[in-house]
């Protein structure tokens, strides 16, 4: 799976209408190898270069053709491989911030107005060496300017996101067969990457708790944490956030699986959670308020005695694990083309919290689910 060209031309015409709307010459886009936040995927977005290491730097101008900066001499030769970006500089024993200084320097003035994108993750120094070298009439954040355009997938995108959710749904059912006395966490994890690695996703985002159903749950019960050497045995649960991600693109399931009959509090928290599910997803079509998601969840909670759990309830996922969480804060509406994770947590008790979610396409009628498992809770 790749993006065409015609994806490649679309994005870049947006981004200069936009730039010339706003009157901008330059835009600076920085890029890393993190999950800082939901302005990481911004470079990718542009350049289709997708980091494996180290930092990098896209310089976009309103007129002519990009250049990108990077640290490494494996980094060119990836960019070169799949990327957008004809031009990919790398110069030996000289940092990037140098390197793209010393390139706006060639085509920056003091009249010019240059956009970077974004100053949430570029390291300080950096903005500060380009502010203290560079001449320009201004620098602003334009950061939304290419993050906004990437809430709404096109019909290639739309398709990665397909795949990556496949692959989360094949990676449960995997599991739903090989987990068993005896295996741990480590040999879990192993076998998910298994499913992922040979049908194309590059990167496998993936949490687990596995803890005793007994007594109410083995505290801190249902937290995911790096995976260990714990065995599972019978009367444990193992709560599972699937994360694979194709060329990019992340989809996002969580589900619980036990080992032996479910106890009786975890049934009854796994019904909550998908009353919560059902509905938030009662607002889950094009221009209903993002907030309408997040509240409805809150209400069935309430309603049911429980805090709700205060991160993650629903956000909007793409080159970002989460490209923008919808909280009961936001002023958004909903659009099609937008993929969308309900993901209900609430507190159990003191440092326990149960999760759940599944993440859905908006259409122009409604939603699509993207991932197809059953939504049941598994025993086996």
């Amino acid at each position: 799976m790749s993006f065409s060209t015609k994806e490649r031309d679309r994005r870049h015409a947006k981004l200069r209408a936009d730039m010339e709307s706003e009157n901008l010459d330059i835009l600076v886009v920085y890029g890393n190898s993190g999950r800082q936040g939901p302005r990481t995927g911004n470079l990718a977005y542009v350049s289709n270069f997708r980091s494996f290491s180290g930092q990098q730097v896209l310089v976009f101008p309103l007129k002519g053709e990009p250049v990108l900066f990077v640290g490494v001499e494996n980094q060119r030769i990836e960019a070169n491989r799949g990327g957008w970006i004809e031009d990919v500089r790398c110069e030996a024993m000289t940092p990037v911030p140098t390197q793209t200084s010393d390139y706006l320097k060639e085509i920056s003035d003091s009249g010019k107005r240059i956009g970077i994108s974004t100053l949430s993750i570029i390291p300080f120094n950096w903005f500060q060496q380009f502010q203290d070298q560079i001449p320009a009439k201004e620098w602003v954040d334009a950061g939304d300017m290419v993050w906004k355009p990437r809430l709404v997938q096109s019909a290639e995108e739309i398709e990665m996101s397909r795949h990556a959710a496949l692959l989360g749904d094949r990676i449960w059912d995997r599991i739903r067969e090989f987990a068993c006395e005896g295996v741990t966490e480590l040999d879990i994890r192993a076998e998910m990457d298994k499913v992922i690695i040979p049908e194309g996703g590059t990167e496998n985002f993936n949490m687990m708790g596995l803890a005793s159903m007994a007594g109410g749950g083995e505290a801190p019960w249902g937290y995911v944490i790096p995976q260990t050497k714990r065995a599972m045995k019978n009367g444990d649960a193992l709560l599972l956030e699937i994360s694979p991600r194709v060329e990019g693109y992340w989809n996002q399931l969580v589900r619980v699986l036990c080992l032996g009959p479910a106890e009786q509090w975890l049934i009854d928290a796994h019904d909550v959670v998908r009353a919560a599910r059902d509905a938030s997803l009662e607002y889950l079509k094009p221009g209903e308020p993002m907030v309408g998601l997040a509240s409805a969840m809150d209400d069935v909670f309430k309603a049911k005695g429980f805090e709700v759990w205060p991160f993650g309830l629903v956000h909007i996922t793409g080159l970002d694990l989460t490209d923008y969480m919808i909280t009961p804060k936001s002023t958004g509406t909903i659009e099609p083309g937008m993929v969308i994770t309900v993901h209900p947590m609430y507190q159990l008790g003191p440092d326990r919290q149960i999760f759940w979610g599944e993440s859905y396409l908006v259409t122009d009628s409604g939603f699509e689910l993207l991932n197809r498992c059953s939504d049941e809770l598994a025993c086996l």
